[in-house]
């Protein structure tokens, strides 16, 4: 099994049309260097996640992967809050992200390693508002900014009125659709393309679920997209 590189500069910041380096042995994604500070200043940009930015990009053009390569992801948690309904979740972000049901299936090996430079950071809502900027968030909502992840503490807790699901799949969704963000993938059109059945999990299903059923695993239409591997990771805002 071979491990796909990605330079430094493609990790929240490359130029459009950024290739992966690789593949060569033994290489992580997202270990690049020192690990980011936290907060990032307003500054910061990044693309959306859950909530709905007021400028649209278009999607990356994708680079085939060979057959039998793994892209190793480097990534850390951070939990920013203390209440009790939240103590589960480093247990909870981690296993979604090695569960064979989720990304893991389409050749993202996800590592949680101290230092890596990226975090996936559960908040409360004004703080991650201050970590989603130049997008609104509103205090509800999550966002993927640069090689940052913002999840919001509120929907942790408590998910939201249009998800009829498990909690503990809402949970599942938020992970696996924001860290899908940092991975390069997009919300898709339409958000539910068979009303009755499981939705995409890229689908803002925060927020409308359309006809859909709640889902917190990646379709296989997805998981081949992401097969196709994005040419950065941790995408910029480009609006």
């Amino acid at each position: 099994m071979l491990v796909v590189v990605v330079s430094a500069a493609a990790c929240g910041g490359a130029a459009p049309g950024a290739s992966p380096v690789g593949p060569v042995p033994s290489a992580i994604v997202g270990e690049p260097g020192p690990a980011p500070a936290l907060p990032l200043p307003t500054s910061t940009t990044g693309t959306s996640l859950v909530a709905t930015p007021t400028t649209s990009r278009p999607a990356p053009p994708p680079t085939a992967a060979a057959p039998g390569t793994l892209v190793e992801v480097a990534y850390r948690l951070e939990r920013r809050t203390a209440d009790p309904a939240t103590a589960g979740f480093e247990a909870m972000a981690e296993s979604t992200l090695s569960d064979p049901r989720g990304w893991r299936r389409a050749g993202f090996q996800m590592a949680r390693r101290p230092g890596a430079a990226f975090v996936v950071v559960l908040a409360e809502g004004p703080e991650v508002d201050g970590l989603c900027l130049p997008y609104e968030t509103y205090g509800d909502y999550s966002c993927q900014n640069g090689p940052v992840v913002a999840l919001n503490a509120d929907r942790w807790r408590t998910a939201t009125p249009k998800w009829t699901g498990a909690l503990d799949d809402y949970r599942r969704y938020l992970v696996g659709h924001e860290v899908g963000h940092l991975l390069g993938q997009h919300h898709p059109s339409p958000q539910c393309p068979a009303p009755g059945r499981p939705a995409p999990l890229m689908a803002q299903q925060s927020t409308e679920l359309n006809g859909c059923l709640p889902n917190p695993w990646p379709l296989e239409d997805e998981l081949a997209v992401a097969r196709l591997r994005p040419p950065d990771l941790a995408p910029p805002y480009r609006g």
